[in-house]
């Protein structure tokens, strides 16, 4: 559970990324997309969300220095493997970074939910 929890926290960076990347302007995904998406405002508060998030089930699963380790981490080597794949597959990273993103902010809201429920449960 906690390899799985793990993999989502790192997935999760590619939600606040990607939303980042198409709030300025990029060659790769076309510089007109930024003033078709989000603000950079709005991507702002997307990132601080997800951090939080990715942050809260990484410690969840590991612990405090090697979850927020991780989070760092999954920033820093999946932005610089987003930057790669907008170059080299601008089409499909648009389409399927959101995707992993998606799935990975899910998993942590879900994982940190049960947390909730269970500490909840034992009055």
């Amino acid at each position: 559970m906690n390899d799985l929890l793990c993999t989502a926290s790192a997935l999760a960076s590619l939600l606040a990324l990607t939303h980042w990347a198409r709030a300025v302007p990029t060659r790769a995904w076309g510089d007109e997309a930024a003033s078709r998406q989000t603000s950079p405002q709005r991507a702002w508060a997307l990132v601080l969300t997800t951090l939080l998030i990715q942050a809260a089930a990484a410690t969840m699963a590991t612990g405090w220095a090697a979850g927020i380790a991780l989070v760092l981490a999954a920033w820093m080597v999946l932005g610089w493997l987003l930057v790669l794949a907008m170059n080299q597959w601008p089409e499909a990273s648009l389409r399927w970074a959101p995707r992993l993103g998606w799935a990975g902010t899910s998993v942590c809201a879900l994982a940190l939910g049960v947390q909730v429920l269970r500490l909840g449960g034992t009055h």
